[in-house]
């Protein structure tokens, strides 16, 4: 059960003010807005996503098989960049009240419309068998739920994860990293691949292992579970993550400009041979798949200096209804289609994650081979990670910066390891004693 109390959300400054205003603009009498259960009166629903071009054209089929089965009902779409870009355009729908009807959403941003009572309830719908979650993970389900009331449902499910291409480590002649291995031998790995690999432009780590693992794998985290502060007392835990990245920068086993993710064509740094190894959710190995036109495996990320994992399964997005929309139960009816119809998860082939059915987890392993890597991945990770935390407080873009700009005069010699740490945390404490501050000013 995921607990999450009254956080704010925000992305964008400029958004406060219509953020502010969601509390006054609760749906009047939803249920008032259904339609007669089995109407055939033709209707229109509006659905919000973002994703890639292969998302966006695998989408498109789905909707035009149901429409097939369904003629009375249509469908707006919209497919929008990034999570920013929809977080930001359903905040402005929801100050106009003209929300989508189905809404594709992120962890980081759904709760503040949960508690906000603008995102549909979906218990009467499991209750009366109009929506299918019998088959479904109940840990999978929690990070939709609040005070025993499920909201959302997980499109696919995911994890961090080291993408890799078998291809280059048979050209090095190096072995891949069993499961279980350490830092130290993630080290040996990397030295051996760039002794090997004769292209200068070539790095064995095209980015680092996420910050949240390695701090979650010493036992702390970076937030507090309320928001309120840092999730971690001593310094010395982003000390030594980040002499471990300039360590690894200045040896050339890593490129210093790196970033968290990567536009999902051509120019990746996996398809295009330019790394052996690239951190990002497992969903990726999917699209990535199919543009390298060879099989794109998974690998855990090492065990820390502790010994011990920090991983993490979560939703890769969440699937809700609109408390506003005047289209409920068709709306519903789609959800349940799109996360357990086999002829829609035959075009699906889990790009948005693990399906959190089993049966269409099943389905789509036996079908399509980099979706089984996923699946037996994501059951891996069962046994190998931690509960999923809190999303990130409603600061976290702006300490997101402060972050970013102690490791960069880190990496660039201007500050040691330690006095980069100091530095982040006391701009970030900064920064959550202002909006803590301010939340309890409202």
């Amino acid at each position: 059960m995921i607990k999450l109390g009254g956080r704010i959300f925000f992305f964008l400054a400029s958004l406060t003010l219509i953020v502010g205003v969601l509390g006054c603009n609760k749906p009047a009498d939803p249920q008032n807005a259904d339609e007669p259960s089995g109407s055939k009166e033709p209707v229109t629903l509006k659905f919000i996503w973002w994703g890639s071009d292969q998302r966006k054209e695998d989408t498109l089929k789905v909707i035009e098989l149901y429409k097939k089965k369904h003629p009375h009902v249509n469908f707006e779409t919209e497919s929008l960049g990034g999570t920013d870009e929809v977080a930001t355009q359903l905040a402005i729908a929801t100050a106009d009240q003209n929300t989508a009807d189905i809404i594709q959403a992120d962890y980081s941003f759904i709760f503040n419309y949960i508690n906000r009572d603008l995102i549909e309830p979906l218990d009467t719908y499991i209750a009366d068998h109009r929506l299918n979650v019998s088959d479904m993970d109940p840990a999978y389900l929690a990070p939709g739920q609040k005070d025993e009331l499920l909201y959302a449902l997980p499109m696919g499910n995911n994890a961090q994860s080291f993408f890799y291409n078998p291809a280059i480590f048979e050209k090095t002649g190096v072995a891949v990293p069993k499961e279980g291995y350490t830092i130290d031998d993630l080290h040996q790995t990397m030295v051996q691949l760039k002794t090997n690999m004769a292209e200068a432009d070539f790095y064995p780590l095209g980015n680092m292992i996420d910050v949240n693992y390695y701090l979650r794998a010493e036992g702390v985290s970076m937030y507090k579970a309320d928001g309120s502060g840092l999730g971690y007392e001593d310094d010395k835990v982003l000390t030594d993550y980040f002499t471990l990245y300039k360590q690894w920068v200045d040896e050339g086993l890593l490129i210093k400009n790196s970033v968290g993710s990567s536009k999902n064509n051509k120019d990746h740094p996996i398809v295009a041979g330019k790394t052996a190894l690239f951190s990002g959710s497992s969903n990726n190995n999917t699209v990535l798949t199919k543009l390298a036109g060879s099989p794109i495996k998974l690998l855990p990320f090492p065990k820390t200096p502790s010994g011990q994992e920090g991983g993490w399964i979560k939703p890769s997005m969440l699937m809700a209804v609109s408390s506003y929309s005047k289209h409920k139960e068709e709306a519903v009816a789609f959800m349940d289609f799109f996360l357990n119809d086999p002829e829609a998860n035959d075009i699906l082939h889990g790009e948005r994650g693990v399906p959190a059915s089993a049966a269409m987890a099943d389905q789509v392993a036996g079908q399509d081979p980099a979706a089984k890597e996923q699946v037996e991945f994501i059951n891996y990770m069962k046994a190998h990670s931690k509960p999923l935390e809190p999303p990130n407080p409603s600061s976290h873009v702006v300490i997101n910066n402060a972050y970013q700009s102690a490791l960069q005069k880190v990496l660039s010699g201007k500050l040691t390891p330690a006095e980069g740490a100091a530095e982040y945390r006391a701009q970030a404490t900064e920064i959550l004693n202002m909006t803590n501050k301010g939340a309890a000013g409202k």
